[in-house]
């Protein structure tokens, strides 16, 4: 009797073929119909996800930093300040190296809709991926609570397999952190270990104060 048929893990074809669909788009629709598309369906994505309330902003950071929160959901997350994040791997990167490798190089479309993402929204985007990447976290961390607190996402920095920058910064930024005795009021965190560390960093903070637990709302 033949064994069951092993489901790979992540499927070349369907990696390739998403970038030549996003490719196909923005030849109808044009550079800002593509982004528009992308923020869009990273929004979409997030509003499908499950609410989450946390009685502490460590309760939070330990859902974080296992995998339990919608924000760690898709990458794997580590913390190099309470208030900052790190993901050394980006989840599309797997995807990007396949195209490469079977196909050759990228449409110039992927920064293209970065750059004009850039510009109209935030300069942190370096391709197409994390134009889809960033608006999902923001949209995913609205959804988080803490002690009955709201938590925003601010990126700090963006770097791709390449290792080069957002386009229009020289150098990945500088991380940001909440003060202690201020909250809501934020400081350069040390660059020296968030250089070294973080060159895909972003920070989570409390809205106002911050904490939590997941919900099925």
């Amino acid at each position: 009797m033949a064994s069951e048929s092993r489901m790979p893990e992540s499927n070349p074809f369907v990696e390739i073929a998403t970038h030549l669909f996003l490719e196909d788009i923005a030849t109808k629709v044009g550079i800002a119909g593509l982004n528009n598309y992308l923020v869009s369906l990273a929004k979409n994505l997030a509003a499908s996800m499950p609410k989450e309330e946390y009685a502490s902003w460590s309760e939070f950071l330990s859902a974080l930093s296992t995998g339990q929160s919608i924000l760690s959901t898709f990458e794997e997350v580590r913390p190099i300040t309470d208030h900052c994040m790190s993901t050394f791997r980006s989840p599309f990167e797997r995807g990007w190296r396949e195209y490469a490798k079977r196909v050759g190089a990228f449409a110039p479309v992927h920064r293209e809709v970065a750059r004009y993402y850039n510009h109209k929204v935030r300069p942190t985007a370096v391709t197409s991926m994390h134009v889809v990447l960033h608006t999902f976290r923001e949209a995913a961390a609205a959804r988080v609570r803490v002690d009955r607190d709201g938590v925003r996402y601010d990126p700090v920095a963006s770097a791709w397999v390449d290792g080069g920058p957002a386009p229009g910064r020289a150098e990945p930024g500088v991380a940001v952190e909440a003060r202690r005795h201020h909250p809501h009021e934020t400081r350069d965190a040390d660059a020296e270990p968030l250089g070294r560390l973080a060159p895909r960093a972003g920070v989570t903070r409390p809205a106002s104060s911050v904490g939590a637990r997941r919900s099925g709302a």
